[in-house]
Protein backbone atom coordinates (compact mmCIF):
# COMPACT_ATOMS: atom_id res chain seq x y z
CA UNK A 1 0.00 0.00 0.00
CA UNK A 2 1.07 3.49 -0.96
CA UNK A 3 1.92 6.25 1.85
CA UNK A 4 -0.70 8.44 0.12
CA UNK A 5 -3.74 4.88 0.31
CA UNK A 6 -2.22 4.24 3.61
CA UNK A 7 -2.71 7.73 5.08
CA UNK A 8 -6.58 7.85 3.19
CA UNK A 9 -7.03 4.62 5.08
CA UNK A 10 -6.31 6.02 8.08
CA UNK A 11 -8.51 8.89 7.39
CA UNK A 12 -11.73 7.15 6.30
CA UNK A 13 -11.07 4.89 9.74
CA UNK A 14 -11.34 8.16 11.81
CA UNK A 15 -14.13 9.08 9.97
CA UNK A 16 -15.96 5.95 10.82
CA UNK A 17 -14.73 5.92 14.44
CA UNK A 18 -16.55 10.06 14.69
CA UNK A 19 -19.72 8.53 12.87
CA UNK A 20 -20.46 6.02 15.64
CA UNK A 21 -20.45 8.87 18.23
CA UNK A 22 -23.99 10.09 17.92
CA UNK A 23 -25.21 6.28 18.92
CA UNK A 24 -22.45 5.82 21.63
CA UNK A 25 -23.78 9.59 23.13
CA UNK A 26 -26.98 8.54 22.92
CA UNK A 27 -26.65 5.05 25.01
CA UNK A 28 -24.31 6.93 26.93
CA UNK A 29 -26.64 9.72 27.91
CA UNK A 30 -29.64 7.19 28.67
CA UNK A 31 -27.87 4.51 30.90
CA UNK A 32 -26.10 7.45 32.71
CA UNK A 33 -29.63 8.57 33.51
CA UNK A 34 -31.02 5.68 34.69
CA UNK A 35 -28.08 4.70 37.20
CA UNK A 36 -27.49 7.98 38.47
CA UNK A 37 -31.30 9.04 39.08
CA UNK A 38 -31.81 5.45 40.90
CA UNK A 39 -28.72 5.67 42.88
CA UNK A 40 -29.72 9.22 44.02
CA UNK A 41 -33.47 8.44 44.27
CA UNK A 42 -32.14 5.34 46.26
CA UNK A 43 -29.98 7.21 48.42
CA UNK A 44 -30.08 10.94 48.50
CA UNK A 45 -26.43 11.44 48.15
CA UNK A 46 -25.04 13.91 46.73
CA UNK A 47 -22.22 12.30 44.96
CA UNK A 48 -24.83 10.92 42.29
CA UNK A 49 -26.21 14.46 41.18
CA UNK A 50 -22.34 15.82 41.34
CA UNK A 51 -21.69 12.65 39.17
CA UNK A 52 -24.77 13.02 36.87
CA UNK A 53 -22.94 16.80 36.23
CA UNK A 54 -19.51 15.34 35.82
CA UNK A 55 -20.93 12.71 33.40
CA UNK A 56 -23.00 15.41 30.98
CA UNK A 57 -19.65 17.67 30.97
CA UNK A 58 -18.54 14.30 29.43
CA UNK A 59 -20.91 14.07 26.98
CA UNK A 60 -21.35 17.60 25.69
CA UNK A 61 -17.59 17.53 25.04
CA UNK A 62 -17.55 14.65 23.22
CA UNK A 63 -20.45 15.96 21.46
CA UNK A 64 -18.52 19.11 20.67
CA UNK A 65 -15.59 17.35 19.39
CA UNK A 66 -17.79 15.55 16.75
CA UNK A 67 -19.94 18.62 15.60
CA UNK A 68 -16.10 19.87 14.54
CA UNK A 69 -15.09 17.34 13.41
CA UNK A 70 -18.09 17.17 10.96
CA UNK A 71 -17.69 21.39 10.47
CA UNK A 72 -13.98 20.34 9.44
CA UNK A 73 -14.35 17.38 6.74
CA UNK A 74 -16.87 20.05 5.33
CA UNK A 75 -13.55 22.83 5.02
CA UNK A 76 -10.70 20.90 3.92
CA UNK A 77 -9.37 23.93 2.53
CA UNK A 78 -9.55 25.56 5.58
CA UNK A 79 -7.15 25.52 8.35
CA UNK A 80 -7.47 22.82 10.46
CA UNK A 81 -6.14 20.37 12.91
CA UNK A 82 -4.45 17.05 11.14
CA UNK A 83 -6.16 13.60 11.58
CA UNK A 84 -3.54 12.45 14.42
CA UNK A 85 -4.78 15.33 16.57
CA UNK A 86 -8.79 14.39 16.40
CA UNK A 87 -7.78 10.44 16.72
CA UNK A 88 -5.70 11.43 20.44
CA UNK A 89 -8.87 13.56 20.69
CA UNK A 90 -11.30 11.16 20.16
CA UNK A 91 -9.21 8.59 22.44
CA UNK A 92 -9.37 11.38 25.54
CA UNK A 93 -13.14 11.28 25.41
CA UNK A 94 -13.72 7.84 25.77
CA UNK A 95 -10.88 7.64 28.17
CA UNK A 96 -12.88 10.14 30.05
CA UNK A 97 -16.50 8.53 29.59
CA UNK A 98 -14.94 5.11 30.76
CA UNK A 99 -13.18 6.61 34.02
CA UNK A 100 -16.88 8.31 34.94
CA UNK A 101 -18.48 4.70 34.53
CA UNK A 102 -15.47 2.88 36.55
CA UNK A 103 -15.60 5.47 39.17
CA UNK A 104 -19.64 5.09 39.89
CA UNK A 105 -18.73 1.96 39.68
CA UNK A 106 -16.11 1.59 42.64
CA UNK A 107 -18.36 4.03 44.66
CA UNK A 108 -21.66 1.71 44.46
CA UNK A 109 -19.82 -1.57 45.54
CA UNK A 110 -17.62 0.12 48.39
CA UNK A 111 -20.99 2.37 50.02
CA UNK A 112 -24.12 -0.22 49.26
CA UNK A 113 -24.94 -3.60 49.45
CA UNK A 114 -24.54 -6.03 46.88
CA UNK A 115 -28.42 -6.23 46.35
CA UNK A 116 -28.54 -2.68 45.58
CA UNK A 117 -25.06 -2.44 43.57
CA UNK A 118 -26.42 -5.15 41.31
CA UNK A 119 -28.05 -2.27 39.02
CA UNK A 120 -24.42 -0.98 38.73
CA UNK A 121 -23.02 -4.06 37.65
CA UNK A 122 -25.93 -4.43 34.44
CA UNK A 123 -25.20 -0.62 33.50
CA UNK A 124 -21.46 -1.41 33.42
CA UNK A 125 -21.92 -4.64 31.07
CA UNK A 126 -24.23 -2.43 29.21
CA UNK A 127 -21.97 0.36 28.34
CA UNK A 128 -19.01 -2.51 27.27
CA UNK A 129 -22.03 -4.40 25.36
CA UNK A 130 -22.53 -1.12 23.40
CA UNK A 131 -18.87 -0.78 22.96
CA UNK A 132 -18.35 -3.42 20.44
CA UNK A 133 -20.78 -2.01 18.16
CA UNK A 134 -19.55 1.76 18.45
CA UNK A 135 -15.85 1.35 18.49
CA UNK A 136 -14.31 -2.46 17.74
CA UNK A 137 -15.54 -2.72 14.01
CA UNK A 138 -13.18 -0.05 14.04
CA UNK A 139 -11.05 0.34 16.41
CA UNK A 140 -10.05 -2.36 18.86
CA UNK A 141 -7.66 -0.74 21.18
CA UNK A 142 -10.41 1.82 21.59
CA UNK A 143 -12.54 -1.10 22.78
CA UNK A 144 -10.09 -2.43 25.07
CA UNK A 145 -9.74 1.22 26.74
CA UNK A 146 -13.08 1.56 27.51
CA UNK A 147 -14.03 -1.90 28.37
CA UNK A 148 -10.77 -2.53 30.61
CA UNK A 149 -11.53 1.10 32.44
CA UNK A 150 -15.30 0.56 32.43
CA UNK A 151 -15.41 -2.93 34.08
CA UNK A 152 -12.11 -4.52 35.16
CA UNK A 153 -11.36 -2.46 38.16
CA UNK A 154 -15.19 -3.57 39.42
CA UNK A 155 -14.78 -6.74 38.60
CA UNK A 156 -11.19 -7.22 40.27
CA UNK A 157 -12.91 -5.42 43.89
CA UNK A 158 -15.58 -8.13 43.43
CA UNK A 159 -13.15 -10.69 43.34
CA UNK A 160 -11.00 -10.11 46.36
CA UNK A 161 -14.37 -9.68 48.30
CA UNK A 162 -13.91 -13.31 48.81
CA UNK A 163 -17.81 -12.94 49.43
CA UNK A 164 -19.96 -15.97 47.06
CA UNK A 165 -22.10 -13.30 45.57
CA UNK A 166 -19.90 -10.71 44.57
CA UNK A 167 -16.86 -13.34 43.38
CA UNK A 168 -19.59 -14.72 40.98
CA UNK A 169 -20.65 -11.10 39.70
CA UNK A 170 -16.99 -10.77 39.50
CA UNK A 171 -16.64 -13.61 37.13
CA UNK A 172 -19.05 -13.08 35.37
CA UNK A 173 -18.20 -9.30 34.44
CA UNK A 174 -14.31 -10.66 33.93
CA UNK A 175 -16.01 -13.54 31.44
CA UNK A 176 -18.34 -10.89 29.68
CA UNK A 177 -15.29 -8.72 28.86
CA UNK A 178 -12.99 -11.75 27.64
CA UNK A 179 -15.63 -13.47 25.50
CA UNK A 180 -15.97 -9.52 24.12
CA UNK A 181 -12.29 -9.77 23.50
CA UNK A 182 -13.01 -13.15 21.00
CA UNK A 183 -14.29 -11.13 18.35
CA UNK A 184 -13.43 -7.55 18.08
CA UNK A 185 -9.88 -8.10 16.09
CA UNK A 186 -12.13 -10.33 13.13
CA UNK A 187 -14.85 -7.37 13.07
CA UNK A 188 -12.09 -4.69 13.02
CA UNK A 189 -10.17 -7.22 10.36
CA UNK A 190 -13.35 -7.71 8.08
CA UNK A 191 -13.92 -3.54 8.62
CA UNK A 192 -10.89 -2.35 7.31
CA UNK A 193 -10.08 -5.19 4.57
CA UNK A 194 -13.66 -3.49 3.37
CA UNK A 195 -12.23 0.10 3.29
CA UNK A 196 -9.25 -0.43 1.61
CA UNK A 197 -10.38 -2.53 -1.33
CA UNK A 198 -13.15 0.11 -2.30
CA UNK A 199 -15.35 -3.06 -3.55
CA UNK A 200 -18.13 -3.60 -1.10
CA UNK A 201 -21.33 -4.10 -2.76
CA UNK A 202 -24.88 -2.53 -1.45
CA UNK A 203 -25.82 -5.76 -0.38
CA UNK A 204 -22.75 -6.77 1.62
CA UNK A 205 -22.67 -3.16 3.45
CA UNK A 206 -27.00 -3.86 4.38
CA UNK A 207 -25.91 -7.48 5.65
CA UNK A 208 -23.24 -6.16 7.71
CA UNK A 209 -25.95 -3.54 9.31
CA UNK A 210 -28.22 -6.54 9.72
CA UNK A 211 -25.28 -7.88 11.38
CA UNK A 212 -24.58 -5.10 13.88
CA UNK A 213 -28.37 -4.33 14.76
CA UNK A 214 -29.21 -7.87 15.48
CA UNK A 215 -25.92 -7.80 18.19
CA UNK A 216 -26.95 -4.52 19.67
CA UNK A 217 -30.05 -6.50 20.49
CA UNK A 218 -28.42 -9.33 21.89
CA UNK A 219 -26.72 -7.05 23.94
CA UNK A 220 -29.74 -5.24 24.72
CA UNK A 221 -30.84 -8.71 26.21
CA UNK A 222 -27.33 -9.15 28.41
CA UNK A 223 -28.30 -5.15 29.93
CA UNK A 224 -31.52 -6.57 30.83
CA UNK A 225 -30.47 -10.27 32.49
CA UNK A 226 -27.04 -10.76 32.27
CA UNK A 227 -28.09 -14.63 33.62
CA UNK A 228 -29.58 -14.86 29.91
CA UNK A 229 -25.42 -14.72 29.00
CA UNK A 230 -25.10 -18.21 27.82
CA UNK A 231 -27.99 -18.17 25.60
CA UNK A 232 -27.19 -14.94 24.20
CA UNK A 233 -23.22 -16.55 23.19
CA UNK A 234 -24.58 -19.30 21.24
CA UNK A 235 -26.37 -16.32 18.82
CA UNK A 236 -23.13 -14.04 19.01
CA UNK A 237 -21.19 -17.07 17.76
CA UNK A 238 -23.32 -17.72 14.93
CA UNK A 239 -23.23 -14.08 13.95
CA UNK A 240 -20.05 -14.27 14.28
CA UNK A 241 -19.95 -17.55 11.67
CA UNK A 242 -22.19 -15.50 9.23
CA UNK A 243 -19.88 -12.91 8.81
CA UNK A 244 -16.82 -15.25 8.88
CA UNK A 245 -19.05 -17.07 5.89
CA UNK A 246 -19.05 -13.89 4.20
CA UNK A 247 -15.23 -13.09 4.43
CA UNK A 248 -14.81 -16.36 3.18
CA UNK A 249 -16.54 -15.72 0.28
CA UNK A 250 -14.87 -12.82 -0.55
CA UNK A 251 -11.91 -14.64 -0.31
CA UNK A 252 -12.62 -16.88 -2.72
CA UNK A 253 -13.54 -14.80 -5.22
CA UNK A 254 -10.33 -13.08 -4.64
CA UNK A 255 -8.49 -16.59 -4.81
CA UNK A 256 -10.49 -18.07 -8.65
CA UNK A 257 -8.43 -17.07 -11.84
CA UNK A 258 -10.96 -15.39 -14.13
CA UNK A 259 -10.13 -17.28 -17.54
CA UNK A 260 -9.97 -20.39 -16.18
CA UNK A 261 -11.94 -20.53 -13.45
CA UNK A 262 -9.95 -23.13 -10.99
CA UNK A 263 -7.85 -21.81 -8.08
CA UNK A 264 -4.66 -18.66 -9.04
CA UNK A 265 -1.13 -18.08 -7.94
CA UNK A 266 -2.32 -16.88 -4.75
CA UNK A 267 -4.50 -19.35 -3.74
CA UNK A 268 -1.38 -21.71 -4.92
CA UNK A 269 0.90 -19.97 -2.76
CA UNK A 270 -1.62 -20.02 0.49
CA UNK A 271 -2.25 -23.74 0.36
CA UNK A 272 1.05 -24.90 -0.31
CA UNK A 273 2.25 -23.45 2.52
CA UNK A 274 -0.94 -25.21 4.47
CA UNK A 275 -0.04 -28.30 3.19
CA UNK A 276 3.54 -28.43 3.77
CA UNK A 277 2.88 -27.32 7.30
CA UNK A 278 0.18 -29.86 7.61
CA UNK A 279 2.80 -32.50 6.18
CA UNK A 280 5.85 -30.89 8.49
CA UNK A 281 3.49 -31.72 11.74
CA UNK A 282 2.33 -35.22 11.11
CA UNK A 283 5.48 -36.38 8.71
CA UNK A 284 3.28 -37.33 5.78
CA UNK A 285 4.36 -37.23 2.03
CA UNK A 286 3.55 -34.52 -0.24
CA UNK A 287 4.04 -34.18 -3.42
CA UNK A 288 4.17 -31.48 -6.40
CA UNK A 289 3.18 -31.37 -9.95
CA UNK A 290 4.28 -28.76 -12.42
CA UNK A 291 2.84 -29.03 -16.32
CA UNK A 292 3.34 -26.57 -18.95
CA UNK A 293 1.49 -26.70 -22.34
CA UNK A 294 3.77 -27.79 -24.84
CA UNK A 295 4.64 -24.77 -27.67
CA UNK A 296 1.88 -22.68 -26.36
CA UNK A 297 3.17 -19.49 -27.40
CA UNK A 298 3.30 -20.76 -31.08
CA UNK A 299 -0.25 -21.50 -30.73
CA UNK A 300 -1.67 -18.67 -29.92
CA UNK A 301 0.78 -17.12 -32.45
CA UNK A 302 -1.16 -19.39 -35.11
CA UNK A 303 -4.58 -19.79 -34.07
CA UNK A 304 -4.92 -16.30 -32.34
CA UNK A 305 -5.46 -15.45 -28.14
CA UNK A 306 -9.61 -16.66 -28.31
CA UNK A 307 -9.06 -20.38 -29.23
CA UNK A 308 -5.58 -19.90 -26.78
CA UNK A 309 -8.34 -18.85 -23.88
CA UNK A 310 -10.42 -21.99 -24.93
CA UNK A 311 -7.15 -24.19 -25.41
CA UNK A 312 -6.11 -23.03 -21.06
CA UNK A 313 -9.67 -23.92 -19.97
CA UNK A 314 -9.99 -26.82 -21.37
CA UNK A 315 -6.87 -27.95 -20.36
CA UNK A 316 -7.35 -26.58 -16.96
CA UNK A 317 -10.69 -28.90 -16.52
CA UNK A 318 -8.96 -31.88 -17.27
CA UNK A 319 -6.29 -31.49 -15.11
CA UNK A 320 -9.29 -30.46 -12.37
CA UNK A 321 -10.85 -33.79 -13.28
CA UNK A 322 -8.49 -36.07 -12.19
CA UNK A 323 -7.31 -34.68 -8.57
CA UNK A 324 -10.57 -34.80 -6.69
CA UNK A 325 -9.52 -35.70 -3.17
CA UNK A 326 -9.62 -33.71 -0.08
CA UNK A 327 -6.61 -31.02 0.19
CA UNK A 328 -5.46 -31.88 -3.91
CA UNK A 329 -5.59 -28.38 -5.38
CA UNK A 330 -5.15 -27.41 -9.38
CA UNK A 331 -4.25 -24.43 -9.84
CA UNK A 332 -3.18 -21.77 -12.41
CA UNK A 333 0.54 -21.60 -11.71
CA UNK A 334 0.99 -18.50 -14.48
CA UNK A 335 0.57 -18.41 -18.03
CA UNK A 336 0.14 -21.74 -19.89
CA UNK A 337 2.08 -23.22 -16.56
CA UNK A 338 -0.50 -25.12 -14.10
CA UNK A 339 0.33 -26.67 -10.69
CA UNK A 340 -1.07 -29.39 -8.77
CA UNK A 341 -0.87 -30.06 -5.00
CA UNK A 342 -1.34 -33.40 -3.90
CA UNK A 343 -0.58 -34.33 0.03
CA UNK A 344 -0.44 -37.82 1.33
CA UNK A 345 0.75 -38.70 -2.00
CA UNK A 346 3.55 -40.66 -2.83
CA UNK A 347 6.38 -40.11 -5.98
CA UNK A 348 4.99 -43.34 -7.84
CA UNK A 349 1.09 -42.44 -7.55
CA UNK A 350 2.17 -38.76 -8.03
CA UNK A 351 4.06 -39.77 -11.66
CA UNK A 352 1.25 -42.34 -12.01
CA UNK A 353 -1.60 -39.57 -12.06
CA UNK A 354 0.42 -36.89 -13.86
CA UNK A 355 0.61 -39.56 -16.59
CA UNK A 356 -2.85 -39.92 -16.61
CA UNK A 357 -3.28 -36.07 -16.66
CA UNK A 358 -1.10 -36.29 -19.72
CA UNK A 359 -3.01 -38.38 -21.92
CA UNK A 360 -6.19 -36.83 -21.25
CA UNK A 361 -4.79 -33.69 -22.41
CA UNK A 362 -3.68 -35.99 -25.66
CA UNK A 363 -7.22 -36.99 -25.73
CA UNK A 364 -9.04 -34.16 -25.99
CA UNK A 365 -8.05 -33.89 -29.67
CA UNK A 366 -7.37 -30.06 -29.64
CA UNK A 367 -5.40 -29.59 -32.63
CA UNK A 368 -1.98 -27.56 -32.48
CA UNK A 369 -0.51 -27.48 -35.66
CA UNK A 370 2.35 -25.54 -35.09
CA UNK A 371 3.53 -28.19 -32.21
CA UNK A 372 7.32 -29.36 -33.15
CA UNK A 373 5.74 -32.69 -30.79
CA UNK A 374 2.17 -33.70 -32.06
CA UNK A 375 -0.50 -32.28 -34.24
CA UNK A 376 -2.25 -32.21 -31.39
CA UNK A 377 -2.19 -30.11 -27.69
CA UNK A 378 0.26 -32.17 -25.38
CA UNK A 379 1.70 -30.94 -22.14
CA UNK A 380 5.13 -31.84 -20.22
CA UNK A 381 5.04 -32.57 -16.19
CA UNK A 382 7.49 -32.65 -13.36
CA UNK A 383 6.65 -34.20 -10.42
CA UNK A 384 8.45 -34.08 -7.50
CA UNK A 385 7.82 -35.79 -3.94
CA UNK A 386 9.05 -35.10 -0.19
CA UNK A 387 8.37 -35.63 3.58
CA UNK A 388 8.98 -32.53 4.95
CA UNK A 389 11.57 -31.29 7.47
CA UNK A 390 12.63 -28.92 10.14
CA UNK A 391 15.83 -28.33 8.04
CA UNK A 392 14.14 -27.72 4.29
CA UNK A 393 11.86 -25.27 2.61
CA UNK A 394 8.50 -25.89 1.10
CA UNK A 395 10.42 -23.52 -1.79
CA UNK A 396 12.82 -26.79 -1.86
CA UNK A 397 10.09 -29.06 -3.13
CA UNK A 398 8.61 -26.02 -5.96
CA UNK A 399 12.26 -25.88 -7.41
CA UNK A 400 12.79 -29.87 -7.74
CA UNK A 401 9.46 -29.65 -9.49
CA UNK A 402 10.04 -26.82 -12.08
CA UNK A 403 13.96 -28.49 -12.48
CA UNK A 404 12.00 -32.03 -13.61
CA UNK A 405 9.49 -30.14 -15.82
CA UNK A 406 12.91 -28.46 -17.71
CA UNK A 407 14.24 -31.46 -17.93
CA UNK A 408 11.24 -32.91 -19.55
CA UNK A 409 11.05 -30.08 -21.81
CA UNK A 410 14.82 -30.88 -22.91
CA UNK A 411 14.00 -33.80 -23.39
CA UNK A 412 11.39 -33.52 -25.94
CA UNK A 413 8.56 -32.71 -24.22
CA UNK A 414 5.11 -34.39 -23.92
CA UNK A 415 6.38 -36.30 -21.13
CA UNK A 416 6.61 -36.90 -17.37
CA UNK A 417 9.55 -36.62 -15.33
CA UNK A 418 10.26 -37.30 -11.88
CA UNK A 419 13.07 -35.07 -9.83
CA UNK A 420 13.06 -38.25 -7.01
CA UNK A 421 11.81 -38.84 -3.39
CA UNK A 422 13.66 -36.57 -1.06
Amino acid sequence: MSPLDARYLRRKLLEAQHEQTPVALCGGAFVSACAGGYYWWLTQQAFYVYWLLAAALVILSRLSLYLCFAAWRRDQNGKALESASWRHLHVAGFVAAALSWAIIGLYVEYSLPFADAAFIYVCLAGMVAGSVVSTASVSPRMFLIFSAITLLPVALVLLMSLEPQKMAMGLVSAGFFVFSLRSIYRIADIFEGFVASGVVNEQLLRELRQEQRQVLKLNEQLREDIEMRSRTELQLRAQKQRAESLAEKLYALSSIDGLTEIPNRRYFDEHFAEEWSRALRAQSVLSLIICDIDYFKDFNDHYGHLMGDDCLRAVASTLDLHARRAGDAVTRFGGEEFAIILPGIGLQEACLLAEQMREAVLALGIMHAASKVSERVTISMGVACTIPSQEALAEGLLRRADEALYRAKHRGRNQVVSAGAV
